[in-house]
């Protein structure tokens, strides 16, 4: 691992203010950025990866492609480079938290509006980058950041970590030795069989976020990757009405064509998928029928 860089230290001529966090394979650090006294995040692959040609590739690919990107919803990368043998990216600092932090897994679910709103960001930075011929392949929660900064009343919402992002036109095979990098809980049934990327997989993985931010819950939440894998290939989409009856019932059937087992037959981008949200969440959960009472038609029978 990175030797734990402590505040006032530099490196790369980022000055260190805080860890912010760690991962399996690199650290990031809060850091004033060179040269000026912007905040940045800085991300560093550690010293045992970066002695992997496999790793530097994916964390270069990362960098690469996050740097081609700039959008108002997604986490930007400034410059990326490599010092004393580890390589490291400079990104916006999103003083926030993630969209996994505001659901406790089968506990609280969030209010259906302000989960409409965080799928409509998240859904307009997908479509740009589809524009520009990549596909995420990793939409989750956890990838979903929430600034507490907001813009016009409205939290700042931007999607991350495109460590596993590929071009649309890439036809390198997704799957080796057996392995598919992809967190299985979101992943689209083309991503775990190693078959062909769209926007469509993106959509699927938009579609599964869906599922968790409203009910708490992923869309299955088996035991096993391999049983949530097996439940993604073949079984139904969940009614997350079910789930949650207080959501608007137009949902289900959202739901139910975003998680579709072949591509064509999902939303066709991610906006469409986002629109559909909002249009069931306005059309509301349809009041149940007045009961009336049995003894009042049988009294103007009588009477009349």
């Amino acid at each position: 691992m990175t030797g734990r860089l402590q505040p006032g230290s530099e490196f790369a001529g980022f000055r260190v203010q805080r860890r912010l966090g760690v991962g399996g394979m690199s650290e990031v650090y809060l850091v004033l950025g060179r040269g000026h006294d912007r905040l940045e995040a800085l991300k560093i692959l550690d010293r045992d990866a970066s002695l992997s040609p496999r790793l530097r590739s994916k964390f270069r690919m990362e960098a690469a492609v996050a740097t081609q990107l700039v959008h108002p919803n997604i986490v930007s990368v400034h410059e990326h480079g490599e010092f004393e043998h580890q390589l490291w990216m400079s990104m916006h600092y999103v003083d926030g938290y993630s969209a996994a932090r505001l659901v406790a897994r089968g506990q609280i679910a969030l209010d259906v509006s302000r989960v409409a709103r965080i799928v409509a960001e998240v859904a307009k930075g997908l479509d740009y980058a589809h524009s520009h011929g990549v596909v995420h392949r990793d939409v989750k929660p956890a990838n979903i950041l929430i600034s507490t900064e907001r813009i016009d009343g409205y939290e700042q919402v931007l999607l991350s970590d495109w460590g596993i992002a590929r071009m649309l036109d890439d036809s390198t095979p997704l799957a080796a030795g057996g392995t598919v990098m992809a967190s299985i809980p979101y992943a689209a049934p083309e991503l775990l069989r190693g078959g062909e990327l769209s926007a469509q997989t993106d959509v699927y993985g938009l579609g599964a976020t869906l599922v968790e931010l409203a009910t708490g819950r992923t869309p299955y939440p088996l035991s096993t990757p391999l049983a949530i894998t097996a439940a993604h290939l073949t079984a139904e989409p969940p009614a997350v009405t079910r789930r949650r009856r207080s959501l608007p019932r137009g949902l289900d059937a959202v739901v139910a064509r975003a998680l579709a087992k072949e591509p064509s037959d999902r939303f066709q981008t991610c906006i469409e998928l986002s629109d559909a949200v909002a249009a069931a969440v306005a059309a509301g959960v349809p009041e149940p029928p007045t009961r009336r009472s049995p003894f009042t038609r049988s009294r103007w029978l009588k009477f009349s």
